[in-house]
């Protein structure tokens, strides 16, 4: 459909463009949506579908029918204005008849929001300074205790053994409060790991120096925000039995544990030499994405715009539907997650309001570098891109081109490589100290 759209006026992010449409396409809309309605009426003397295109008319009445014929051409007629006027609508429009009559032209007004309009700022030289961590001897301690804490093994401890600070004391519990038991309060041959924080905070710290086979009381008080209403808040005594001790027994470090775990070490040295130019690496890298973030934040702070509203509660909902699919993984609702946490949607998209507003700006700042240094999406960039994205999946390279072979997955695609080449454009250019 060929329309004439043109923009009478814009003020901030509010356009209003006028549009008209040929008498014809109403016409044509009107014969198709007679058509259809033909199937939905009823009319005595006449089959579901056969009915007259003019006695279906005569039946909805005059104004309905251009209505429904309106109603019908409406989405070609938005997009052909969009197209028009290059407009780029990030709202639902409203639109305001100013002639719909047939054998006429049809004459619109509509008024939406659109993207802002960017003035970039200098996003080339930008200068930084990388603050790079140099790693410790405790560092390099930390990692070997992982390293140990992965071979460990667990042994029970005799009878009599007190708790230290890691063990694992398998006990019963019961809770109380104001001398009633309460319901889910109660529990036997649990291995608690002291320090693990996997019970009320407070709880297993009062464990420390208990022994095995003997009795014990555990005074703490229920969180404020603790998921269950009747307990919130509310003092309570655990009357508790240790039935065993057990503790992680870690192996000794030295050249016949580096050989076991290292492949490219065989003393204990070269283990720590190893460990600190890897963490000397880490180190490198983190401080070198901390600084291209803040390269970006400069990039965007010297930009001019002003963005609409909708656009971050657009981008709020999207983070929302990420954050729930980041819950499913873990057993849990959104439902769940707000009942747990004392809190709503509404304080979630509180605490997130000025990520999204951020993420929002980079994103047009990116799009009108895109634009003013004419990035492409070059088949090379694209064909890197997917195989990055195979090598961290771990898939063929093919089925990843298959799941963007669609136009609009490809259309994606393609935008996400023109604003990571922006990206590097802006690194490229900037002055990393």
């Amino acid at each position: 459909m060929e329309v004439n759209a043109k923009v009478l006026s814009r003020q901030g992010n509010e356009v209003e463009v006028e549009v008209v449409a040929a008498a014809a396409d109403l016409e044509q809309a009107i014969a198709v949506r007679l058509k259809k309605i033909s199937k939905e009426v009823n009319i005595p003397g006449f089959r579901a579908g056969k009915v007259p295109a003019k006695i279906v008319e005569n039946y909805v009445g005059e104004d309905a029918v251009v209505q429904e014929g309106l109603d019908e051409m409406l989405q070609d007629l938005y997009a052909a204005m969009v197209k028009e006027t290059g407009i780029f609508p990030v709202d639902q429009p409203a639109i305001d008849i100013k002639q719909l009559k047939r054998g006429e032209d049809v004459i619109l007004t509509v008024k939406v929001t659109v993207k802002p309009e960017v003035k970039l700022g200098q996003y080339k030289g930008i200068e930084v300074t990388k603050e790079v961590y140099v790693p410790t001897e405790e560092d390099i301690d930390h990692e070997i205790k992982h390293m140990q804490e992965r071979i460990a093994r667990t042994i029970d401890l005799p009878a009599g053994s007190e708790i230290a600070d890691g063990d694992t004391a398998v006990i019963d519990f019961e809770g109380f409060v104001d001398g009633v038991a309460f319901e889910g309060g109660k529990g036997e041959k649990y291995p608690l790991t002291i320090g693990s924080n996997t019970f009320i905070p407070g709880f297993e710290e009062q464990l420390i120096g208990v022994k095995s086979g003997e009795d014990a009381e555990v005074n703490v008080t229920f969180p404020e925000q603790y998921h269950s209403e009747e307990l919130a808040g509310k003092a309570s005594v655990f009357k508790i039995h240790v039935h065993d001790v057990r503790r992680r027994e870690l192996p000794p470090v030295d050249d016949d544990f580096v050989k076991d775990m290292r492949e490219d070490c065989d003393t204990v040295e070269e283990l720590r030499e190893k460990l600190r130019a890897e963490l000397t690496e880490q180190a490198e890298q983190m401080a070198m994405d901390v600084a291209r973030n803040k390269v970006l934040e400069q990039v965007v702070a010297n930009a001019e715009m002003e963005v609409p509203a909708i656009m971050i509660d657009d981008k709020l909902d999207q983070m929302l539907q990420e954050f729930a699919g980041q819950l499913q993984y873990q057993g849990l609702t959104l439902e769940r997650f707000f009942d747990i946490t004392k809190s709503t949607r509404a304080d979630w998209k509180a605490k997130q309001q000025d990520r999204a507003e951020m993420t929002v700006k980079q994103d047009l700042v990116l799009e009108a570098i895109v634009e003013a240094e004419n990035i492409e999406a070059d088949q090379d960039s694209m064909d890197k891109q997917m195989q990055e994205i195979a090598a961290a999946y771990g898939k063929p390279v093919e089925e990843i081109k298959n799941t963007f072979s669609t136009n609009e997955n490809l259309r994606f695609f393609e935008y996400n490589v023109k604003m990571l080449k922006a990206i590097d454009l802006i690194n490229e250019n900037a002055v990393i100290k």
